[in-house]
């Protein structure tokens, strides 16, 4: 407990505290110190080898690449050749002297001067073949009957790359590289056979000869596809510790342990088909020169040591005797309450931080002044926004009154156009912000039907509005103005019954809203007016002076954007239907008034 004391009394302090720990810890910076300097001498030269190395390995990559995109290029070359396709639709018309013709000049061909020799075998859907080299029945059977085939000759424009080693090789037993392409008839799109497309892996590892150490052409299996050590071929390198980084990596360098040894991979993807290139090179054949190196710095660092001790303690003292001062001022300003400034004195640093203070100060008095006024100001408001609800709340409340008074006296048919009324008074007032539920929406337009059947007595309106879709999400109040124009505009003139129908329906990730009359309709050219101004932002005509339309279309791409709003069909004497695109988006329980 007294060590405590002592420590947070006369110890705690920034003079004191630098003495303890520049004493205390002077082993550690130094070893530090030491570690730092050997690892930044280390990366240096990690960094020039490995882009060297990389360099290098970005050779032989490409020429790798170009090499297989040879490969690629002579499959394409047999699979649209006009003389195989037709061997392949009508296999029938070739005689086997024909055929035999055929595979000297087209499949036999030296398609490339990176192949020494070349392997083509041609499948039909039938598992016939043709082959510029024997194909043993158990090979044929390999083929066409593996997984993998039957599901690339069910897809067009397929290809796989493989490397043959035990399996699948033709009678001489060399190790291939191997590239599978289905034929595909371009008219009917479908696949009409295969070409099998080697060459020999002798081919692919002159082009590791350029670089050093252990190089190995690695498939996705981690199998070693090419090597300049001919032993490694075939084998697995899924189990060595590095196999992971580079098979999920496009290309870099990293050191990893191999039997109590460093060393340094590099490695780089070949993009054609994503095979690995890999070179292993030994760390300490690399970093041998390090070693040396660290020796000779010891005697440096323990005079760098030595000239940071003392600076440090001058620097201690240096800057203790200010901040002492400066936390003493600070002090007897804050039992001011923020309502005065310090006097700028004392050396530069100390004069610089007592300037910003007191500019901060100024800017602390400032905010809470700020804080205070915009307080009072949202109160302001909040108190005039439930003042301005008095009103139509109160008037909502007397029109249920009078309706209830009008059923109590037998009155009906005023009682259902107040209760109407009061329904749309309600839907107008709003709960909860500007979108609703899609039934709130139709109980709305319901009451505002049952109120203009007053004036318009043959009205049907018919909701043709499947249950799911009743919590989808909508703009309040916006059916309203469609359905005052097909009263208006569409029905009245025409002295029929009217009807109206409100249907929905979900068209991908679409919700469409239909209004629809049995009215007048409109002419191609009213049409084609109406439709110009929705899109073009002016509304025309005789009803741009009251909100209506043109209000909802704006309102919706305000809120969902430019891919939604309102859309307008109609024929002169068939009728108008106005569609409402939105988005197909559920009221959550939160947002539900």
């Amino acid at each position: 407990m007294r060590l405590s004391r002592l420590w947070n009394g006369r110890w705690n302090s920034i003079r004191n505290k630098i003495f303890i720990s520049t004493i205390i810890f002077l082993i550690i910076p130094f070893i530090l110190t030491f570690n730092w300097m050997n690892k930044t001498l280390e990366n240096v030269i990690e960094r020039k080898i490995g882009s060297s190395a990389q360099e290098s390995l970005y050779l032989v990559n490409l020429n790798i690449g170009l090499f297989l995109e040879d490969m690629l290029r002579s499959s394409v070359d047999i699979a649209t050749n006009s003389s195989i396709t037709k061997l392949l639709k009508e296999p029938e018309s070739y005689t086997r002297y024909e055929k035999l013709r055929l595979n000297d000049t087209v499949l036999n061909r030296l398609y490339s001067s990176y192949f020494t020799n070349t392997y083509v075998t041609l499948f039909d859907l039938e598992g016939r073949w043709l082959s510029t080299s024997y194909l043993p029945e158990q090979l044929h059977e390999q083929y066409v009957g593996a997984e993998w085939y039957k599901e690339m000759l069910n897809k067009p424009y397929q290809q796989k790359w493989m490397f043959n080693y035990n399996e699948r090789l033709y009678m001489d037993r060399k190790p291939i590289v191997t590239l599978v392409k289905t034929i595909t008839d371009l008219p009917s799109a479908r696949n009409i056979g295969m070409v099998v497309f080697s060459v020999s892996e002798m081919d692919l590892r002159r082009y590791l000869g350029g670089l050093s150490g252990e190089v190995y052409l690695v498939d996705q299996e981690g199998i070693v596809v090419s090597s300049l050590t001919k032993s490694m071929v075939g084998k697995s390198l899924s189990n060595e510790s590095y196999i992971h980084s580079v098979q999920t990596g496009v290309n870099g360098q990293e050191i990893f342990k191999k039997n109590g040894e460093k060393w340094i991979v590099n490695y780089g993807t070949v993009s054609i088909n994503g095979w690995k290139l890999v070179q292993l090179v030994p760390y300490d054949t690399v970093f041998k020169e390090i070693y040396d190196i660290r020796h000779a710095n010891w005697v440096v660092f323990v005079l760098i040591l030595i000239v940071f001790l003392l600076i440090t303690l001058s620097i201690a003292y240096q800057i203790s005797k200010p901040l002492k001062l400066l936390r003493k001022r600070m002090r007897e300003l804050e039992d001011r309450g923020f309502h005065s400034t310090l006097s700028v004195s004392g050396p530069q640093e100390t004069a610089s931080l007592i300037e910003t203070y007191n500019r901060m100060v100024k800017e602390i008095r400032g905010l809470l002044l700020r804080v205070k006024e915009e307080y009072e100001q949202k109160e302001e408001m909040r108190f005039r926004a439930l003042q301005a609800q008095i009103n139509p709340h109160f008037l909502l409340n007397t029109i249920n009154n009078i309706k209830w008074m009008a059923y109590i006296r037998n009155d009906g048919e005023v009682g259902d156009m107040l209760s109407n009324l009061g329904g749309i008074l309600e839907g107008s007032i709003g709960r909860g912000g500007s979108l609703t539920p899609l039934r709130q929406e139709l109980d709305y337009i319901e009451n505002y039907v049952g109120l203009m059947r007053m004036r318009f007595h043959d009205i049907e309106l018919v909701i043709d509005v499947p249950s799911e879709f009743m919590e989808q999400e909508v703009i309040q109040i916006m059916l309203q103005p469609a359905i005052e124009n097909s009263l208006i505009h569409g029905i009245e003139p025409s002295g029929a019954p009217g009807r109206i129908i409100v249907s929905a329906q979900i068209e991908g990730a679409l919700f469409l809203l239909e209004v629809s009359d049995n009215g007048v309709g409109m002419t191609e050219e009213r049409l084609a007016e109406i439709r110009l101004g929705l899109e073009s932002g002016e509304s025309r005509g005789e009803g741009s002076r009251r909100i209506g339309i043109r209000n909802v279309h704006d309102r919706l791409r305000l809120q969902y954007g430019e891919l939604y709003g309102i859309r307008i069909f109609s024929e002169l004497g068939q009728g108008t239907k106005v569609q409402y695109v939105l988005p197909v988006h559920r009221v959550s329980r939160e947002d539900k008034p």
